[in-house]
């Protein structure tokens, strides 16, 4: 075997790299918390961008831009990420409905890794 075929994949003997990813994207056993002036949340409705918590007992309003970390657990390796969210909408019906900024792209990848396994994708 060649060293161009080691190292551009031709050594077709590394389906044994595939299974041992397995255990990383091991499913996620809880949904993301979500930290609102130290009060801790689990929303009811969550994608890459906005969520949803209902009920809410906070004082934010409509329109209001807010901090608040994303607290999750990837594959054993628990990562708390600070974001910055805005209220879409709030009403008792809906709850806290808000769209948040992408965080820093280190932890943007930490998030959508989470979110496929949470998903089993």
């Amino acid at each position: 075997m060649s060293w161009l075929s080691i190292f551009s994949g031709g050594n077709k003997a590394s389906g044994d790299a595939k299974t041992s990813s397995g255990p990383q994207k091991e499913r996620p056993s809880a949904p993301p918390t979500i930290v609102i002036d130290h009060h801790e949340y689990v929303p009811e409705e969550f994608v890459l961008g906005s969520f949803r918590i209902r009920p809410y007992d906070g004082d934010l309003i409509a329109k209001q831009k807010f901090d608040f970390r994303l607290q999750f657990d990837l594959g054993g390796d628990p990562v708390d990420v600070s974001c910055i969210g805005m209220v879409v909408k709030m009403t008792e019906e809906a709850g806290l409905v808000a769209r948040y900024q992408s965080p820093q792209p280190f932890y943007e990848r930490k998030l959508i890794d989470y979110l496929k396994a949470l998903r089993g994708l």
